[in-house]
């Protein structure tokens, strides 16, 4: 590696990365081919980068943010030639990933570019051709920058299922309602999984088409990055869905194939709901056990409320009671109080939901969630929000003086040979 001393390239001898360093997972975008190779390969050669990935083609804000999360991405370059396309980027990276470093590079000067770069929250920048001391300067800075001012770690996602006591009690509706109003309503990332494998509806009630299931994700788990995950994916407006399949469940889920595309949506939502079945299987314990909350859906009927106080008496038995909360669906097709119900099944009622049999054939025939003009759409809006208070306000972006920290490194003598 070179460093420079009093204006000379000095040759050092190869050290190991001290282990207090921030290893910088980078991910480059680049629309010139040959600009993109030669950047990957002078990245290689610094010792605090890991290249995470390199892309070809400016891609999506929502598309540039999962691949951020599911590869733990904490340094970006960005190629600057498409200057509106790459502001797009940087402001979404400034906005939902604020104090994630951003270098761009391009054929402008930094001093031209300096108003517009600043306001895009970018502290550094290359001018082509790059020099590979200037490179390494810049990722060094932000590497510093990273050291004394961490990013704030990634939140994972909230988990969250929904257990029948039996099928046929309006499990599916809630939960599917739900997430339609935590994206659409509440704007949370939201992915919702139909996990009852011999008898779901979502993909019908959703008219999701062929998009893939969750049994198909978890097959190809073993090769699951951000491309795969976006192809497989279903969406009801913002709401991405894996929904069950062709209702013939395998004998045999694989378990560890479950965990990596647990471990990969948690990455990229805020909020995942879980449509399970009321079977607890292994599969859905499993699923369970990864639940921040477990919502046991009844209504009250004796043979429902007698069959959650079961379902709540194998959760107690696998340590899982405390997470446990009961809604009660069709609260007004009964004379049974909430204390009546809360004896029978062993738990308070947490939340209750009315009898609308006419609004819920409405949400059938338009494909979409309760509608929530209705006593039961508003009930639903409110569990809704009680599962994402931290949306309510997003964290207050520090003022940035207009010159304060920004860097443009000197060019050296060693030149990369960056052409458009």
């Amino acid at each position: 590696m070179k460093k420079r001393i009093a204006g000379k390239a000095v040759i050092d001898s190869p050290r190991k990365v001290d282990k207090t360093f921030v290893m910088l997972r980078t991910l480059l975008i680049c629309a010139n081919g040959q600009i993109r190779k030669e950047m990957s390969a002078a990245l290689s050669r610094i010792p605090e980068c890991e290249l995470a990935r390199a892309l070809g083609e400016f891609p999506s804000a929502d598309e540039l943010m999962r691949t951020i999360r599911i590869r733990g991405v904490n340094l970006v370059l960005l190629d600057v030639s498409d200057f509106e396309r790459a502001k797009v980027l940087a402001a979404a990276v400034d906005e939902l990933m604020p104090g994630l470093p951003i270098i761009t590079f391009g054929s402008q000067d930094g001093l031209d570019l300096l108003p517009r770069l600043m306001h895009m929250g970018v502290r550094d920048h290359l001018t082509l051709p790059v020099s590979t001391a200037a490179l390494t300067e810049a990722v060094q800075s932000a590497r510093r920058r990273l050291e004394t001012h961490p990013m704030a770690g990634i939140r994972l996602s909230d988990l969250y299922t929904f257990l029948p006591a039996k099928p046929g009690v309006g499990t599916t509706t809630i939960s599917l309602s739900t997430s339609c109003a935590l994206a659409e309503e509440f704007g949370a990332r939201t992915l919702l999984l139909d996990c009852d494998l011999a008898a779901g509806a979502i993909q019908f009630l959703l008219k999701l088409g062929r998009s893939a299931s969750i049994v198909d994700a978890v097959s190809h788990a073993g090769n699951l990055d951000e491309d795969l995950w976006t192809q497989m994916v279903g969406h009801w407006g913002k709401l991405e869905v894996l929904h069950a399949g062709r209702l013939d469940p395998p004998p045999n889920l694989d378990l560890a194939g479950l965990a990596r595309i647990l471990a990969a949506a948690r990455n990229q939502y805020e909020v995942i709901c879980v449509d399970l079945p009321s079977s607890m299987d292994e599969f859905s314990v499993a699923l369970m056990r990864e639940s921040r909350r477990i919502f046991l859906v009844t209504t009250p009927e004796v043979v429902p409320l007698y069959l959650a106080s079961c379902r709540l008496r194998r959760l107690t038995e696998l340590g899982l009671e405390e997470r446990v909360s009961l809604l009660l669906n069709r609260k007004f097709s009964s004379k049974l109080g909430d204390d009546q119900v809360a004896a029978m099944v062993g738990l308070p009622v947490t939340y209750r939901f009315s009898n609308d049999y006419r609004g819920v054939q409405k949400s059938v025939l338009a494909a979409g969630p309760v509608a929530h003009e209705t006593d039961l759409g508003q009930s639903i809006l409110n569990l809704a929000h009680s599962l994402a208070p931290h949306l309510d306000a997003k964290p207050a972006q520090p003022h940035r003086k207009f010159l304060e920290f920004f860097h443009i490194p000197h060019t050296g003598d060693e030149t990369l040979a960056m052409r458009d």
